[in-house]
């Protein structure tokens, strides 16, 4: 606040004051003597007899002189205010760098980079461009709190990209929604990431609907007799949830079911098992080196292709593509994207990937959070770089188109209507090739699983 006071014979003292409003580009001038704003000025760079004849006008011919006084020292103040504009916009990361979810969040982190990367080439937000803040949470639920505040009170991000696990995503959300920072949830599953927290966002499925697709789709194939093996911990809970609520709404059958940690590796024990009972389907949660361990063990011991194995969307992760080998053939998978496809947006990412990357494999991990980070430049765009306009716009949200091409439409409870990409694995291809995309409402809403998260 700049005050400019009249030394004079008048009766009642009176000043002027200028100042810099909270947008760091308006000039306000105030008068004591006129008990009334003077004149608000956008755009400090307007012409000196512009602001000298808008404050004749409004004050008078008195306090014009004062005005113009004022103005100059504060124009000395808004100048750094506009180099301000051209600062970077932070934007945060967390998720898994190091430690035994490593894989994970170092793809998750090639995903946003690379978004990032695509805006900028273009010009960024307004000219300003986009600077990415990571993290390492080291998939623990203490770390990821620790580094949610670092981004929130430290860097002073706009908005934070979730690109890690549901456990430590579940801890981190409470403590950005009560920071009031726009989050948007790349891959995390878990229905209470988002439930309860009005400024988180998914772009995800719930976890829930995956098991639910599942169940359909083996039904529809006649498969009545299920064996279902649960990684312990919320995502895989989810995803075994919506299969036995598919499972006792079709009047199917469950034959086996058994829970694992998410560091197992060992199953043939339980195929074993699961291959004396016969069932018709292997449903299983997981991530990416449990899913790939049972696929590989399933094939060797003859559980698989004798019964169908149907796996979650970590199927896309590194992991299985390079350690399945010539077994897995004809493994179902429920993605929540598909590359490639022929549609511009894909084929452009797969270009850039490759050349970014030297790699043409885009995991799970990768693809859903360059679409987050992709979602979050969008609402900056569209609701300016403060939080609250991010957050505002990110609410607004009624579509968006993912990378491969389907245009995904949102809830009112910040969850995407995602439609399921149902692939198949294709061992001469090395590929999960479409087999169709999921888009019946009464399969993909988010929304009925709420009811069981209190």
């Amino acid at each position: 606040m700049i005050q400019v006071k009249e030394q004079g014979e008048r009766a009642e003292p009176s000043y002027l004051q200028a100042r810099i409003a909270e947008d760091g580009t308006t000039l306000v001038a105030e008068s004591s003597g006129t008990g009334r704003v003077a004149a608000i000025f956008k755009k400090f760079g307007d012409s000196m007899s512009q602001y000298r004849s808008y404050a004749a006008g409004v004050l008078g011919a008195w306090h014009a002189w004062r005005f113009l006084t004022a103005a100059a020292m504060a124009g000395a103040c808004l100048m750094p205010a506009q180099a301000s504009a051209q600062e970077t916009i932070k934007v945060g990361f967390f998720g898994p760098l190091t430690e035994a979810f490593a894989g994970l969040g170092v793809d998750a982190k090639k995903g946003a980079n690379l978004a990032v990367k695509q805006a900028n080439e273009t010009g960024g937000v307004n000219g300003r461009k986009i600077e990415l803040v990571p993290y390492d949470d080291r998939g623990n639920r203490t770390e990821a709190v620790a580094v949610a505040r670092k981004l929130m009170e430290q860097d002073k991000v706009v908005a934070i990209v979730d690109g890690s696990l549901s456990l430590t995503s579940i801890a981190a959300a409470p403590v950005i929604n009560e920071g009031k920072v726009p989050m948007v949830v790349a891959y995390s599953n878990a229905v209470n990431v988002v439930k309860g927290n009005d400024y988180v966002f998914r772009w995800a499925s719930v976890a829930d609907v995956q098991g639910w697709v599942m169940v359909h789709e083996a039904y529809q194939r006649g498969q009545k007799r299920f064996a279902l093996l649960m990684q312990d911990e919320e995502y895989g809970h989810g995803i075994i949830n919506g299969a036995e609520q598919a499972i006792k709404k079709l009047g199917l059958q469950v034959v086996y079911k058994k829970a694992f940690a998410p560091s197992e590796r060992e199953f043939r024990s339980m195929l074993t098992e699961i291959k004396n009972l016969n069932p018709d389907a292997v449903l299983m949660s997981g991530f990416g080196p449990a899913l790939t361990a049972v696929g590989r063990q399933g094939s060797e011991l003859g559980v698989f292709p004798k019964a169908q194995f149907y796996g979650s969307c970590d199927l896309n992760e590194i992991d299985w593509f390079r350690g399945i080998g010539e077994n897995g053939d004809g493994t179902m998978a429920t993605l929540e994207f598909i590359v490639p496809t022929d549609h511009a947006i894909t084929k452009k990412l797969m270009a850039d990937w490759e050349k970014e990357y030297k790699e043409k494999i885009i995991t799970h991990e990768a693809g859903l959070t360059y679409d987050a980070t992709r979602l979050i430049i969008d609402a900056i765009k569209r609701g300016g770089a403060t939080r609250e306009g991010i957050r505002k716009a990110l609410a607004e949200t009624k579509s968006f188109t993912n990378l491969s091409g389907v245009n995904v439409s949102f809830t009112e409870l910040r969850e995407p209507m995602l439609p399921i990409a149902l692939g198949k694995w294709d061992k001469s291809k090395k590929v999960f090739s479409l087999v169709k995309f999921i888009t019946d409402p009464a399969l993909i809403d988010p929304r009925p699983w709420y009811q069981y998260y209190k």
